[in-house]
């Protein structure tokens, strides 16, 4: 079917097809040549939104129906009742139970506590009781055993040393410090910290002998009376005590700062020793104290020198002992020595490049100064030499000033032509009386500082300093080093200093003898 628009261009419509087997609907439009075809959305995007919300459906429901899932729903559940119903029946238990003394291993006094039962308990039981068994047998012994071990040069001098230098007040103390077992480490660990910061003015972090206690364990008394309550053994752990480089700590299991430790180190015998240097410790365990964090963290953190437990520290003998811990404590202090020859070095070394920095420093400022002084001296020089310059040109300007001062007077005056020439002052003279008869006539004679005499005339009128005037050309015109002189005549005896005076009203006339005197002579 076709129809004409109102542009003249014939549109063709297409009857629409039905598909009834899909219920969609479709129309085309023909404009021209070309032909769109446009579906209806019904028809092609109905199926594929509802196919993909099925699959979505389907997918969830198989999550929810999953059995790890509902079996941990089920988990979740059955803890959050078995929570709820036994919150109860633990208040009670705690009511009917409540915790010990020593069982809060989060609590500091209570570890403190704990740590202060256990040395009382060692002190009164097996030190107080050694000291009272002791007799020279034993120190004969010891000395027996010295002797006996002199290819062991160090540990025997150490020993004596040690066994002289530990009296009896000091052997009845008891070694272990009044602290619980995370402070204690803490506390080691803090001043490891301090000694790295600064090694000059911190001591080096001590070694920590760690014992457990086995109350119940019937060979612990037997190690303790006879091998660690040693006098040997005693004297040895007082002396690294008190020299700094030991720190030791004890406790019993049954405590739960003892239990700690017996879970931290993974002790399963008992009676357990050992020689540990602890590390510098993170700050995660220091603020969770008793938690995983922290047994990890302090575990991670102790480096084991030295450790016997079970069977073996049951058997060992006093001797065995003593050496085994001698030579830890000896190759801890010869890294500490090493450490320390080493950080000695590393201060040699900066102190020698400061000292050379410093003497470089030195020798450049000398050399800046140096520098300096000779630009100073330089321009010192320049400026004396300019001053210098300037005084001499100054000088010239002042002696051409005077001369021409000098010429001009004598020209004012009309005793010449101001050349200086005492005849050409004459002859003007001359011939100005050969003019005028009635100008009157002054013939001076002047006597210089060296004895020689000039004579010139001058008119009456003629002024004293057309008398200097004529000198100072006198003198230059001669080379005569006169610059500052003085007019004096001695009959009458007076000095001519007034040069506006004539030689009419100084009484120089018809005729005078001047004396011309040296002043810089």
């Amino acid at each position: 079917m076709e129809d004409m628009n109102a542009s003249g261009t014939t549109t063709s419509r297409r009857p629409r097809v039905t598909n009834a087997a899909a219920g969609t609907t479709s129309s085309t439009t023909s404009t021209g040549n070309n032909i769109h075809s446009t579906p209806n959305a019904e028809s092609e995007d109905e199926p594929p939104r509802i196919s993909r919300q099925r699959r979505r459906y389907l997918n969830s429901m198989l999550i929810v129906l999953s059995p790890s899932l509902i079996f941990s729903k089920i988990l979740l559940i059955s803890s959050m009742i078995l929570r709820v119903g036994l919150f109860p029946i633990r208040k009670l238990a705690y009511w009917l139970f409540p915790p010990g003394s020593y069982d809060d291993i989060a609590s500091s006094s209570a570890s403190k506590h704990a740590a202060k039962v256990f040395i009382e308990m060692f002190h009164s039981e097996y030190i107080m009781n050694n000291q009272h068994q002791s007799s020279p047998l034993a120190n004969n012994h010891h000395h027996h055993y010295n002797n006996n071990n002199n290819n062991n040069g160090e540990i025997g001098n150490e020993t004596t040393s040690a066994d002289n230098d530990v009296d009896g007040n000091v052997m009845t103390e008891c070694p272990f410090v009044e602290n619980g077992y995370v402070d204690t480490i803490r506390d080691i660990a803090n001043r490891g910290q301090l000694h790295k910061q600064n090694a000059d003015l911190n001591a080096p972090p001590p070694l920590l002998l760690i014992y457990l206690h086995a109350p119940l364990h019937d060979k612990v008394p037997h190690f303790l009376k006879n091998v660690l309550c040693n006098p040997r053994i005693m004297s040895l752990i007082h002396r690294c005590r008190n020299s700094g480089a030991l720190t030791c700590w004890g406790g019993s299991i049954h405590t739960a700062d003892g239990a700690y430790a017996r879970d931290t180190l993974q002790v399963s015998c008992f009676p357990f020793l050992a020689l540990v240097r602890v590390g510098n410790q993170n700050g995660s365990s220091s603020n969770a104290r008793g938690s995983t964090t922290t047994a990890t963290t302090t575990t991670r953190n102790l480096e084991l020198l030295f450790r016997m437990e079970g069977p073996d520290l049951q058997s060992i003998q006093p001797n065995a002992l003593f050496i085994h811990l001698n030579n830890a404590l000896v190759k801890y202090e010869a890294i500490l020595t090493e450490q320390t020859m080493r950080r000695l070095q590393r201060q040699e070394e900066v102190r020698l490049r400061e000292e050379q920095d410093r003497e470089y420093r030195e020798a450049l400022e000398a050399d800046q100064k140096r520098e300096r002084e000779k630009q100073e001296q330089q321009r010192l020089k320049e400026e004396e030499e300019r001053r210098i310059r300037e005084e001499q040109e100054r000088i010239a300007k002042e002696k051409q000033n005077r001369l021409d001062n000098a010429r001009r007077i004598l020209y004012r005056n009309g005793s010449g032509n101001g050349s200086g020439n005492g005849m050409q002052g004459k002859e003007s003279l001359d011939d100005l009386e050969n003019d005028d008869s009635n100008i009157i006539q002054a013939r001076i004679r002047l006597v210089l500082p060296s004895g020689k005499r000039l004579e010139r005339k001058f008119r009456g009128d003629d002024t004293i300093d057309a008398v200097r005037s004529f000198l100072i050309l006198h003198f230059e015109e001669n080379d005569i080093p006169i610059e500052n002189f003085e007019l004096s005549c001695n009959y009458p005896k007076k000095a001519l200093t007034d040069g506006e005076k004539t030689l009419e009203s100084e009484g120089l006339c018809p005729h005078a003898v001047i004396m011309v005197q040296d002043l810089d002579a």
